[in-house]
């Protein structure tokens, strides 16, 4: 009565999970239209626990039957749930970097690779000299010491995907359609139940829970993306605002960039090149912002940069580098056409400014910045 009700309760548990995945998998949630690197390591990542729900509950099947193919079929099915578990680990430190960072450290790749390597190799000795886990003479599963590595190894790379969350929200990155501990937290839940309960079989469904929540959450943020250019949008924008005028303890600062002759450029040398002027100016932008704000595209040539706790004079050396990294992608680019942009900005305080009248207040300064170009180039290039 008890095995039968263990077998049917790792069943209910995993059977809803392999179902969340195939769900996911089958309706593309885990598409994302700005990263394809993302969505293909979420992709891999959704197919791991879908086997690992699919395979869970057939290691109990022939854990503790009779003869050596049911041997096999645990010592097997065992090993590939320890090696899905690489696959988890690394995938989601992978993935959080990324998107946080938008590229991975050297340092941080071997490091991962390392990891991976050890915990392959320790499968591998498994099965000549057991230090991981070992069938008995009945045919029964049991854990031993070098268990808790792959355990601990889960952990740190799930603590550190979370300390980058952190810390880029210490530093004032908008990270608000990307809560990490929502893949933190329910995975964890489950991996302690099954560790410190053994016979309980929570792990895998727990990885599927995650995986739904990162999933709708990335969806949620991909509304809020500018497709051609990967920065937020329009709709973002409203967002923030609304956060800024009722919620926001301390200044910020509002950068808008409007650039000087793109009409021209589409004009003269196509729409394409216009995407690609966009893009090249979208690029310099989040280059120059990275953790320390958000760059929103405004309306067609128009961009926003929004600067969570600025310091003094932000302004104008933002200003300063914008105008740098746009004379230095002018010097390699080998387009035809020379970017150039108008920028104004300041800094709001929600406590003493109204925060209603900053767009208008950031786009009068910015006209002002166009103004002085036009005095000394052609305004017949005045197209925009």
């Amino acid at each position: 009565m008890g095995t039968g009700f263990m077998l049917e309760s790792y069943f209910a548990t995993d059977f809803l999970g392999a179902l969340l995945m195939i769900t996911l998998i089958l309706t593309k949630g885990w598409r994302l239209q700005t990263s394809g690197s993302e969505s293909k390591t979420l992709l891999r990542m959704l197919i791991a626990t879908l086997a690992g729900c699919l395979i869970d509950p057939v290691t109990w099947i022939f854990d503790g039957q009779p003869g050596e193919l049911a041997r096999m079929f645990v010592y097997v099915f065992n090993t590939l749930l320890y090696a899905l578990n690489i696959v988890i680990g690394p995938g989601f430190i992978t993935m959080v970097t990324k998107h946080i960072r938008e590229t991975i450290s050297e340092l941080l790749r071997f490091l991962i690779i390392l990891v991976s390597a050890v915990e392959v190799i320790l499968l591998v000795i498994n099965f000549f000299v057991p230090c991981v886990f070992y069938v008995d003479e009945n045919n029964v599963y049991h854990r031993m010491g070098l268990f808790w590595i792959y355990i601990t190894i889960e952990l740190i790379l799930l603590l550190y995907g979370l300390f980058i969350y952190i810390h880029a929200r210490l530093n004032g990155r908008l990270l608000r359609f990307f809560p990490t501990w929502l893949f933190f937290f329910p995975l964890v839940c489950g991996v302690s139940v099954q560790c410190f309960a053994y016979g309980v079989s929570l792990i895998w469904p727990s990885v599927g829970v995650s995986f739904c929540a990162v999933v709708i959450c990335l969806q949620n943020e991909s509304i809020f993306l500018d497709k051609l250019t990967g920065v937020f949008n329009r709709y973002y924008l409203d967002e923030v605002q609304s956060r800024l005028t009722n919620h926001s303890k301390g200044s910020f600062a509002a950068i808008m960039l409007d650039m000087n002759g793109f009409k021209t450029i589409n004009d003269q040398y196509s729409h394409a090149e216009g995407d690609a002027a966009l893009v090249a100016i979208a690029r310099i932008l989040t280059g120059i912002v990275k953790n320390t704000g958000a760059v929103i595209r405004f309306a067609g040539d128009e961009f926003i940069i929004l600067l969570e706790h600025p310091a003094e004079n932000c302004v104008e050396e933002h200003r300063q580098r914008i105008l740098a990294e746009i004379d230095s992608y002018n010097a390699s680019s080998g387009k035809p056409y020379k970017l150039s942009a108008a920028i104004g900005g300041s800094v709001f305080d929600p406590a003493r400014d109204d925060i209603s009248d900053f767009l208008s207040i950031i786009d009068h300064n910015m006209y002002e910045d166009k103004e002085k170009y036009y005095r000394s180039h052609d305004r017949r290039a005045r197209l925009d």
